[in-house]
């Protein structure tokens, strides 16, 4: 027998995520920017740390901040990211000009 308990949508949702679901997003986000997925949107480094260090909290066993130091030394190792290409109709300054 399937029994069905109805729960008021204040009792399952918060207006703020919870610290350790904004830290798990921030894990999330640093994977696919690493795998370069087509999901990552506007991931960047940056983001994540800024999120994982807000979400960090009580770190008893040291695990979060040993994931912003591996976030820290991706960054430093990553290649540069490109400069986003001219908008239709402008021009690049010519290599004279540099």
């Amino acid at each position: 027998m399937l029994k069905e308990i109805p729960i008021a949508e204040a009792q399952i949702t918060s207006k703020t995520p919870s610290e350790d679901f904004r830290f798990a997003s921030a894990v999330a986000e640093f994977s696919l920017l690493l795998s370069d997925s087509k999901f990552k949107g506007d991931a960047s480094f940056d983001k994540i740390l800024d999120r994982a260090r807000h979400a960090k909290g009580e770190d008893l066993e040291g695990y979060r901040a040993e994931f912003i130091r591996l976030v820290e030394t991706a960054q430093l190792i990553a290649p540069p990211t490109p400069p986003p290409p001219p908008a239709p109709g402008g021009s690049r300054p010519d290599e004279d000009d540099l």
